[in-house]
């Protein structure tokens, strides 16, 4: 399954439209968690000051919580605009 800003990028390239490329915690989520926990949680929701992740495993909200404070510095260096202070992590169903 392709991802939404592939799609998006395909369309503008056939197009012949210059898409510009913009940085989101979503696109970026790979750099600020780590290729490890990206691979298996996603972001599925920033609201106000809380971002919201789904885990495709236990273990990994667990890591998540571990990691929390270096994943907040994380966004937080990248996207100081945003002002994330916490992490809600839910397991992802079925």
């Amino acid at each position: 399954m392709k991802k939404a800003g592939d799609l998006l990028k395909e369309f503008f390239d056939k197009m012949g439209i210059p898409a510009k490329k913009i940085d989101t915690i979503y696109s970026c989520w790979n750099e600020i968690a780590g290729k490890e926990i990206a691979e298996n949680t996603r972001v599925i929701d920033i609201k106000k000051e809380e971002i919201s992740v789904e885990a495709d495993h236990p273990g990994w909200i667990q890591i998540i919580n571990l990691r929390k404070e270096q994943i907040l510095k994380n966004i937080n260096e990248k996207f100081p605009e945003k002002k994330i202070i916490e992490i809600k992590v839910i397991l992802k169903r079925g």
